[in-house]
């Protein structure tokens, strides 16, 4: 901020002189009157002892502007007294001198007494320059070694929320869930009850996890094998409940929460919502289905909805007579119950997260076929049951092969897909229930084109891909979502080019990549590994950053590391995580190991998975050599196309040939912003070609 300069011109004397009798305006101390201005604790400035005290809120310029109007009218006051009579002054001119015209000196009591005054004001000034400001502020001084007190938030009945971090805290762990529900189509509610085993990592008084828009009835938690009532305190602004325990749970103790609740329907395509249809003869039915990822697992059950809090469900749905119930698993047994209903038990879960568990309750029909001892159905309404034949083949298909490429069985001994006539995304990875929109799964031999059967194609391939990516590893948290989409992107090409060559997935993969590298030039873009918190920041991770960039990337590093390389790379760290939660810098590790230790992948990938952008590399001839430049692309719509901002740096593959042999492979790594990296000619060689194979960049000659 620029210092403020005074430009006002001088006053007319009369002016100045009349000003003299107006009266004088209010002043406000705001310091004593914090009604007009209260002060908050981060409006409080501190400063070192050696600071200069700030007088009433003015700043040092306040105070040497506040001087100088002392100074002037001081000035004033002299000038609009030069007309008073000459005996005054011959008087006053006067005073302090002796008869005989020389000064008199003041006597010994004055000087003692004036030296005292001088001695107190000095050391009062001395005392306020070297306190710092904030011994005057309402809070005192903070020390720097004093702890600061954690605030925390409050609960919706007014009491202090023990948790104030959107993430839950690690202090415990859930091993299983027993989850029953109960959707009524009609009143467009459900209830459920939910029991949690759980693990205790530290000695704590509470547990935090999730829930939203759940209306909790009790909760009660076995200790010891005694029940007790609990209270639960809810902060929405989170999406948390919090259970205080009656005593301290121990590090090592395991421990049984119980919660009842009531929820409605959602009128949404997240959560636990209702969907609709209308018959042949124009009638509406009602079904119910889950869309839980990313963070909608709470709003159908109380959960540690974060992906690496893994643990195995066993699900049980109550539901009329002529509905059917569809889960993660096979269907286990089917009793009935009281009111006319009939409870679905399904087998337990093997371990995952919380957004990949699924149900569905409705008037659905199936086919099936059995794929390597995994049992395959594709399930629509009954008014389109004839559209699934083709979506059932390619499935059955595209599975054989992912379990060849991968070289791990499929681990569940079923695989639905269904048709949902409500559903927001393309379609959803849930393990072992495989949600779809209608137009991404089902094919009409009559009336659907060759576009149609590649789409519902890759939707298949890229769910498939996801039942290794995504549910059998899964990522630690969101910022890492790539390795989900990613992977599953990169998948569903590879395996429709070795299964359905005729629908040529080559082509469409080249469309992606250049779309993907087309949005990347834009300023807008982030880095695909990025740091996320909140709700809102997860959900903003699902873009053709993560998706298309991610499968971009994978395709240059198989070309760098070749594919019986990447593939062995990619078995290794299926194999080492499966059913766990992994970050970017394991699958480089994993990759790390198969490949030439002369190349470390995970220094050369986090180039491309830390900061954001598409580098643009520039071929220059110099006589016998090549100069090579890379900078990052940037796009500007106002302006056309630049380049721009140098401080980002790339390792980067690049495929060369030369005259002597067209067909060898030769790798290049461009570490080096420019001036360092050349390619030496030699003398036999005419020509030499930088080729942009299956790479990430722009490249201009």
């Amino acid at each position: 901020m620029e210092s403020f300069q005074s430009d006002r011109a001088p006053l007319p004397r009369n002016m100045i002189e009349n000003s003299m009798f107006e009266e004088e305006p209010d002043v406000v101390d705001l310091a004593k009157d914090p009604r007009i201005h209260p002060l908050e604790s981060d409006e409080i400035e501190y400063e070192p002892r050696s600071s200069r005290l700030l007088v009433r809120g003015l700043g040092e310029h306040d105070l040497d502007e506040d001087e100088e109007d002392y100074e002037s009218s001081a000035r004033l006051l002299g000038m609009s007294f030069m007309n008073r009579s000459s005996s005054l002054r011959n008087s006053a001119s006067s005073y302090g001198r002796s008869s005989d015209g020389s000064c008199a000196l003041p006597s010994v009591r004055t000087l003692c007494l004036g030296a005292f005054v001088m001695g107190i004001i000095v050391s009062v000034v001395m005392v306020i320059y070297f306190l710092p400001k904030c011994t005057f502020a309402k809070g005192g001084c903070h020390k720097e070694n004093q702890t600061m007190e954690q605030v925390y938030p409050i609960a919706t009945d007014g009491r202090v929320f023990p948790w104030a971090g959107v993430r839950l805290p690690s202090s415990v762990t859930p091993l299983h869930y027993e989850l029953v529900l109960h959707p009524n189509l009609i009143t467009m509610n459900f209830s459920g009850f939910v029991q949690m085993t759980i693990t205790v990592n530290q000695d704590t008084n509470k547990i935090v996890l999730h829930s939203s828009g759940l209306k909790i009835e009790g909760a009660a938690i076995t200790l010891a094998a005694r029940n007790h009532l609990v209270q639960v305190l809810e902060y929405p602004t989170h999406n948390q409940i919090a259970v205080l325990v009656p005593e301290t749970l121990v590090k090592g103790q395991n421990c049984v929460l119980m919660i009842n609740y009531t929820a409605s329907l959602s009128d949404s395509y997240s959560g636990f919502y209702k969907s609709s249809y209308k018959t042949k003869t124009g009638e509406t039915r009602w079904l119910a289905a889950t869309q839980f990822e990313p963070v909608a697992a709470r709003t159908a059950f109380p959960c540690f909805d974060e992906p690496d809090f893994k643990a195995t469900f066993l699900i049980k749905i109550n539901r009329e007579k002529h509905h059917k119930a569809l889960s993660n698993m096979p269907k286990n047994v089917s009793t009935p119950i009281e009111n006319g209903l009939v409870q679905d038990e399904f087998c337990v879960s093997v371990k995952m997260s919380t957004y990949l568990v699924a149900f569905i309750v409705g008037e659905l029909q199936n086919i099936s076929k059995d794929a390597n001892g995994t049992l395959v159905s594709v399930y629509a309404v009954p008014e389109k049951q004839d559209q699934i034949q083709y979506a059932l083949e390619a499935t059955v298909k595209l599975l054989e092969f992912y379990e060849k490429y991968f070289k791990i069985n499929y681990p569940l001994q079923k695989l639905d897909l269904v048709a949902v006539p409500d559903f927001q995304a393309g379609a959803m990875e849930n393990w072992g229930l495989i949600t779809f929109t209608e137009t991404t799964l089902l094919y009409d031999n009559e009336t659907s084109s060759l576009l149609d059967k590649q789409i519902v194609t890759i939707v298949i391939a890229h769910e498939l891909a996801h039942q290794w990516f995504g549910n059998l590893v899964t990522m630690k948290w969101w910022n890492d979502l790539w390795l989900n989409e990613g992977f599953a992107t990169f998948m569903e090409y590879t395996s429709i080019a070795k299964t359905f060559p005729d629908l040529q997935a080559d082509d469409k993969f080249l469309y992606t990549r250049l779309k993907a590298m087309a949005k990347d030039s834009l300023n807008s873009s982030h880095p695909i590994s990025a740091k996320v918190e909140t709700s809102e920041q997860v959900e903003e991770m699902f873009d053709s950053i993560s998706y298309e960039k991610g499968a971009s990337l994978l395709l240059m590093l198989k070309t760098l590391l070749s594919e019986d390389v990447f593939q062995k790379g990619t078995i290794d760290y299926l194999k080492t995580y499966s059913y766990g939660n992994t970050k970017s810098d394991d699958l480089w590790e994993s990759m790390n190991k198969i490949k030439d230790k002369k190349l470390d992948v995970k220094e050369l990938m986090k180039t491309w998975t830390h900061q954001k952008g598409c580098p643009l590399v520039t071929v220059t001839n110099k006589g016998k050599q090549i100069q090579l430049r890379q900078e990052r692309y940037l796009r500007s719509f106002s302006s056309g196309s630049s380049t721009s901002d140098t401080s980002y740096l790339w390792q980067i593959p690049l495929d060369y040939m030369n005259s002597s042999c067209s067909s060898c492979k030769n790798i290049f790594i461009l570490r080096n912003k420019t001036g360092k990296e050349f390619f030496s000619l030699c003398k036999s060689h005419t020509e030499l070609c930088i080729q942009l194979r299956d790479g990430y960049l722009w490249l201009t000659y």
